[in-house]
């Protein structure tokens, strides 16, 4: 009998639970940053104090720092990690209680704040499940079994500022130079359009004050590139300094031109990802449906002795490894699509966000971080005596965009000299809107 109870209770909690998260009610606890809404205790407002802590997690990440930099600097500042926050606010929440000091951060919670989509607002429901009533541990459940309520209570981080995180956090780990230990701002920013690699950093061995970029693949012993894709720091600082500062100038003296423009421009850009990922999960769908026909013909094959046993066992498992490899893109290309339909682009925090840069001076990671999603640097080719090197800049949300020329508009020529005493200029060219 308390078999039977104890499995009802537990069918009737599943049953209960379903109907909330279908619903759109939060199932688990706030996470740091909200508290329980005192008028309706089923859904979160946003905690001051702790808010204040996550946006200062984000923008340190904006900003290049790690993981352990920013922990560090929390403890420094001698913020209390969450459990102790909690305590000190006389919450009780579950887990392991911790015994390290209040304002020890770990890793893995500054990674966690980073990656929790609940900041822009939303509320993620089934992130977990257990297979029995028996069973304490939980198991993480797909994305696609996952119930997303987009804007639900109020947001701490905006979705353009959460986005971007998430795909700095994506991208190739950046390496710390040898020399001076400081990163470049534009390490895993710059594409080599011939490979898609990533551009990495380095030093001249013999002057260490000369910083450059190469493509990744052309030394490495696969040969994926057959050009260095060379280009040296201080040049690409230069221009892309002053497409910044025109694209900034562009945006405040004809901003009607500039909205209209890039609305356009952000919804082909748009337009043109999702056809390309519906392209490739097609191609993908296919192949897989191949792949079950082959494997069921070299089934036959083995069964009428057509092919050895040994030849069946090794070309199935190549046919099983490849529609695995294929099943996990098929799942991530699914996702995005789906991600993509709610996704709209904020005129008014981009054309916010342009306006800040206005007569900058600098380049710094933030400003990197906040304006460019990419930039395609091709190999410097030689025509007619001269050399010519193209640089793409792909704005976030807009892609490539070439600023108009305009009277108020600045102009001006970009020239440095290199070693070996040869002049080096850059021009803006046009892109056809």
């Amino acid at each position: 009998m308390n078999e039977y109870y104890a499995r009802d209770i537990s069918k009737k909690r599943r049953i209960v639970n379903k109907m909330k998260g279908n619903f759109g009610i939060p199932l688990s606890p706030p996470p740091y940053g909200y508290i329980k809404n005192p008028d309706d205790p089923r859904f979160w407002v946003i905690d001051l104090e702790a808010a204040a802590v996550v946006r200062c997690i984000y923008q340190m990440a904006l900003d290049g720092y790690g993981l352990a930099e920013t922990a560090s600097a929390l403890e420094k500042d001698g913020v209390f990690n969450p459990t102790y926050y909690w305590r000190s606010k006389g919450t009780s929440r579950g887990g392991s209680k911790s015994t390290v000091e209040p304002t020890k951060w770990g890793h893995t919670t500054i990674k966690k704040i980073l990656t929790l989509q609940e900041y822009c607002g939303d509320v993620i429901n089934f992130k977990s499940y257990s297979k029995s009533y028996k069973m304490k541990k939980r198991i993480e459940n797909p994305e696609e079994n996952r119930a997303i309520f987009l804007n639900v209570h109020e947001a701490i981080i905006d979705r353009p500022t959460w986005e971007k995180v998430q795909s700095m956090k994506k991208g190739t780990r950046r390496r710390r130079p040898t020399v001076t230990q400081e990163p470049s701002a534009f390490s895993g920013v710059l594409k080599c359009p011939e490979c898609g690699g990533n551009l990495n950093f380095h030093f001249n061995q013999g002057n260490h004050t000369i910083k450059f970029f190469s493509c990744q693949n052309h030394n490495s012993g696969l040969r994926k590139c057959s050009k260095t894709h060379y280009i040296r720091l201080e040049f690409l600082e230069r221009v892309v300094l002053y497409e910044v500062n025109r694209l900034a100038s562009f945006a405040n003296e004809y901003e009607d031109d500039f909205i209209k423009a890039m609305m356009g421009r952000s919804a082909k850009v748009t337009e043109n990802e999702r056809a390309r990922k519906q392209r490739e999960l097609d191609g993908l769908l296919a192949r897989d449906k191949e792949l079950d026909g082959l494997f069921e013909r070299l089934y036959e094959d083995n069964v009428s002795q057509k092919i050895s046993d040994a030849r069946f066992a090794k070309m199935s498992q190549r046919y099983e490894q490849e529609q695995g490899e294929n099943a996990k893109r098929i799942k991530a290309l699914r996702l995005e699509l789906k991600k993509s339909e709610g996704q709209r682009m904020d005129v008014d925090t981009f054309l916010e966000t342009v306006r800040r840069y206005t007569n900058a001076t600098e380049i710094t990671q933030r400003m990197v971080a906040e304006l460019i999603d990419h930039i395609d640097v091709y190999h410097a080719e030689k025509q007619d005596g001269v050399t010519t090197q193209h640089i793409t800049i792909y704005y976030n949300c807009i892609g490539t965009f070439s600023v108009p020329d305009r009277r108020k508009i600045p102009a001006a020529e970009i020239t440095m000299g290199t070693r070996k005493g040869v002049a080096v200029s850059y021009s803006p060219e046009r892109i056809a809107v």
